[in-house]
């Protein structure tokens, strides 16, 4: 996973789309982009194009975090062990 993202992450500040100057309003920005994106073409019942935003969605997601040095991946993990005990306790 580390690479993936950090491949996307490098591919896109290659394109000039993110640089140090990059706020988190900018992410915020994209991400609501992409998630109405994904909307527009799940109402138009484009499966492929479907796939393709949500991957968009996810990207932006995960720039989000390598620019500001979250380590995702561990969070992902710590998220789903917090999941399983809430699935433990009912919740």
């Amino acid at each position: 996973m580390k690479k993936i993202i950090e491949d996307n992450y490098q591919s896109i500040v290659d394109r000039g789309f993110i640089d140090p100057l990059t706020t988190r309003s900018d992410f915020f920005d994209k991400i609501d982009e992409e998630v109405q994106e994904l909307k527009d073409a799940s109402f138009k019942y484009d499966l492929q194009n479907v796939k393709e935003e949500l991957a968009d969605v996810i990207m932006v997601c995960l720039n989000f975090a390598k620019h500001y040095d979250f380590d995702i991946e561990q969070q992902i993990k710590d998220k789903i062990e917090i999941n399983k005990q809430r699935a433990k306790d009912g919740r």
